[in-house]
């Protein structure tokens, strides 16, 4: 039909390997961009895990047309937005603006990531806070137990394991401007760059505007991603990390999840996941550790960092000492009755009906789209999976989700760190 997104989205491949996509949609006067590339924490060098970090971060501090303020001025001054930030295997980008702003505010994210200069003043106050913002979080129960739980899952080579603090001190103190260029140079290029398009536009113009502004880029080729997936640990493995005066103990419990984007059971393992323990006010853990047991706020469930790679399969939940295990030993037999029995078919409506009105949602917005379009090509889905994935949900049935139970939830080898105070003895 008409209306379909495989049938309202203009896709092109450019010379220098740039794909875009373009959905116009006419309904107010803005533009989103959604967009990616591969520069990501995984490619920053032995010894300096910040630096692909600390390049994407500062590709908005100067260009060689315009220094930090005069770029944030413009942008201001019609009140458009161009973000870019770096995730594990990935540069996100994206820019918000009216229609009419668009071509000055795509010029603007060509700028920033074809010419940065990497003023070395601007590299000290980004590297100072870092470094506090690590040192504070030092004192946080959560984020001390997530650090353990990191390096007991995962060896030091994997973009997973997260780095004692002292360690990522020294290796940001040590990073220069030298070490950010050589980075950009090694890894940024048009040949992985994804871009995303929709709102109030012209297709055959914005089609002439990334030509104008992108098609002579180069840079290198399309690096390769070749991490091997992590295997569960034989045996479960326990620790404590010991903090003074705090009121409440985070529990970290899991294991290597070994699932990924495009794993054909992916969305089998979203909606075993979503009906255990996703939402606190909803999910099996919620009602019982929460609602009916009183022994915590919130607890959660979820697949960490399921995309490229295969990120930890965690549960966290925050308790008050004297509660830690009773807590660590409800939630393993919630697991394990879950494993054991499967979900059932009111859970699966429940979680089938949520899936597709929360997609729904977020496809009613320029940037939902624009974040989906550039998924779908990631990931190579094709444009028609935004049309097809309703269908993909409702279509899974209880086989499918506790096979994917089965296969990627593990009570038997879960890993549990516990971060608080505690009695001596």
């Amino acid at each position: 039909m008409s209306n379909s997104f495989s049938v309202r989205t203009a896709r092109e491949v450019f010379a220098n390997g740039i794909k875009l996509l373009i959905l116009e949609n006419h309904a107010n006067p803005t533009v989103s961009l959604s967009g990616t590339l591969f520069g990501g924490t995984y490619f920053s060098p032995v010894g300096k895990y910040a630096t692909a970090r600390l390049t994407a971060d500062m590709l908005n501090k100067g260009t060689t047309s315009r220094s930090k303020l005069q770029i944030a001025e413009a942008l201001e001054s019609v009140g458009a937005g161009v973000s870019i930030s770096s995730n594990t295997f990935t540069i996100s980008l994206t820019t918000q603006s009216l229609s009419r702003d668009f071509p000055m505010v795509l010029q603007t994210l060509a700028e920033e990531l074809q010419t940065p200069t990497f003023p070395a003043e601007e590299l000290d106050k980004l590297k100072q806070r870092s470094i506090a913002a690590i040192k504070r979080a030092q004192d946080e129960t959560d984020r001390r137990a997530m650090e353990r739980f990191s390096q007991l899952l995962y060896d030091e080579q994997s973009p997973f394991h997260i780095y004692p603090a002292d360690r990522r001190i020294s290796e940001i103190e040590a990073i220069t401007t030298d070490d950010l260029r050589t980075f950009y140079d090694q890894h940024y290029g048009a040949a992985s760059l994804v871009l995303s398009v929709v709102g109030d536009v012209n297709t055959a113009n914005v089609s002439a505007l990334v030509q104008e502004h992108f098609g002579s880029w180069q840079g290198v080729a399309a690096p390769a991603i070749n991490l091997p997936e992590t295997p569960l640990q034989a045996t479960p493995l326990a620790d404590t990390v010991a903090l003074q005066d705090k009121a409440s103990v985070d529990v970290v419990m899991g294991h290597a999840s070994r699932l990924r984007r495009t794993n054909p059971d992916y969305l089998a393992a979203v909606v075993a996941n979503r009906a255990l323990g996703q939402s606190t006010l909803s999910s099996r853990l919620g009602l019982k550790v929460r609602d009916e047991m009183g022994l915590t706020y919130g607890i959660n469930s979820y697949f960490s960092d399921s995309g490229i790679g295969d990120g930890p399969y965690m549960i966290t939940v925050t308790v008050a000492p004297e509660n830690v295990e009773l807590a660590v030993n409800t939630t393993k037999e919630i697991i394990e009755d879950y494993v054991a029995s499967g979900i059932t078919e009111q859970e699966i409506a429940d979680e089938q009906s949520s899936m597709v009105g929360g997609y729904k949602i977020g496809l009613a917005t320029n940037a939902g789209i624009a974040s989906q379009l550039t998924s779908a090509e990631v990931y190579g889905l094709g444009v028609n999976y935004l049309d097809e994935y309703p269908d993909h949900v409702k279509a899974l049935n209880k086989a499918q989700i506790d096979a994917a139970i089965c296969k990627y939830i593990h009570p038997e080898v879960m890993t549990v760190v516990k971060a608080g105070t505690f009695d001596e003895g």
